[in-house]
């Protein structure tokens, strides 16, 4: 947690605090942020499930930095978390694999260097 911590130091005040923020006009929990990150970095060492890094290697082969990465993997969890607790069913991992395979999606796209 702590190398996650340091990946994210403008958060160390709202960490520290416990405050949710507002960030772009929506609720921000920087705790549940880095939470999501462990969640995805357990995964990866675990290598459970494989697709984890499988997404991981795909998309960095498309251009995608390593952070933003973690993010589009986090939203998948997130977004199956949030359906588990609100609809009172189980995460299907069969589900969660095939939606690590789709395309990023409306994630915004690679940035490519400025040529030197």
């Amino acid at each position: 947690m702590l190398l996650l911590q340091a990946r994210h130091p403008e958060m160390g005040d709202a960490i520290r605090s416990e405050e949710e923020s507002i960030v772009d006009g929506e609720p921000f929990n920087p705790r549940l942020h880095l939470a999501m990150h462990q969640i995805v970095a357990n995964q990866l060492l675990a290598d459970d499930p494989p697709e984890t890094w499988q997404t991981v290697q795909r998309l960095a082969g498309l251009g995608y930095d390593w952070h933003n990465i973690m993010h589009m993997i986090a939203r998948l969890l997130s977004d199956d978390l949030y359906s588990a607790l609100s609809e009172h069913r189980e995460i299907d991992p069969a589900d969660y694999a095939r939606r690590l395979d789709e395309p990023p999606g409306d994630w915004p796209p690679p940035q490519t260097p400025e040529p030197r």
